[in-house]
């Protein structure tokens, strides 16, 4: 019972603001260097799905599966829709199997036709939205999920939204009252980046930082870096107010300038947490 009301937090908390193709928290980056913008003309983002037996075998390395799927869609393409050739963007193995990849309209239509493969989406940029998920879910703390729950101390809740901004939040500091490592059956993790740093952001509150921003560069030209971060790093603030949300921990005399004082925490405060940054 305790992880039902954290995947219910979730789906009402926040709404990504991303290219579909960086959508995955299972996600293992491939090479997107030396893009060009001419020969991606008239190519859009799309994510395949492949049948699990035409995947590479689990655990491969993430060249080694980059090398697979590059094969795999040269094989699948007749020579008379081969070109300009598919970019991939990123290839998954843990929550589904396949890639996420520039291609053309006429290429994803001819992949999708292929029995080895499950489906095919094109990407989209959805815009962020966030509602008052607690009374919204017409969860109380008194009764029913969320009560049962007991704060869902063995959840790990993945928020995928514009990153996180931990620096002095104590709705993200280290918890005395949880174990030192996240539950056994978590495999993610936090990777550094710009301006953050694992080492002292991620501790057993925060448990998983992760950036995926090739598919939105794709769509939309390089990220300006003076004002955004290739990071977990929250520069637009909605990550880290959904993820206080959804699993911050309790925050006592919490007030709006002076105002409202009581203790802030989200639905399920014992949870752990793990961002992927998705650019907006």
């Amino acid at each position: 019972m305790g992880k039902q009301p954290v995947i219910i937090v979730l789906l009402s908390c926040c709404l990504l603001a991303v290219a579909a193709a960086a959508a995955a928290a299972a996600a293992a980056p491939s090479s997107a260097a030396g893009h060009d913008e001419e020969a991606d003309e008239g190519m859009s983002t799309y994510i395949v799905h492949v049948m699990p037996a035409h995947a590479p075998l689990r655990g491969a390395r993430v060249r080694l599966a980059r090398t697979h799927y590059s094969s795999f869609v040269r094989e699948l393409l007749p020579p008379h829709i081969a070109r300009p050739a598919p970019r991939l963007l990123y290839s998954y193995a843990h929550a589904m199997t396949g890639f996420a990849a520039r291609l053309t309209a006429q290429q994803a239509a001819h992949l999708a036709a292929q029995p080895s493969i499950a489906a095919v989406v094109r990407g989209t940029v959805y815009k962020l939205h966030t509602t008052l998920s607690s009374t919204f879910l017409h969860l109380s703390p008194s009764s029913g999920l969320q009560a049962e729950s007991n704060g869902a101390t063995d959840a790990v809740i993945a928020v995928l939204d514009t990153g996180i901004y931990p620096k002095d939040r104590a709705s993200f500091a280290p918890l005395p009252s949880l174990p030192p490592t996240p539950p056994p059956t978590f495999r993610g993790g936090c990777v550094s980046g710009p301006n953050f740093d694992a080492r002292v952001y991620c501790n057993n509150k925060l448990v998983g930082a992760k950036m995926f921003y090739r598919g939105y560069e794709f769509a939309k030209g390089p990220m300006n870096e003076t004002v955004e971060s290739k990071s977990p790093l929250d520069t637009d603030g909605h990550g880290t107010h959904c993820a206080s949300i959804a699993a911050g921990s309790p925050v006592p005399d919490a007030n709006l300038l002076g105002f409202a004082t009581g203790v802030a925490k989200g639905t399920a405060p014992a949870a752990r947490i793990a961002v992927r940054m998705l650019h907006r």
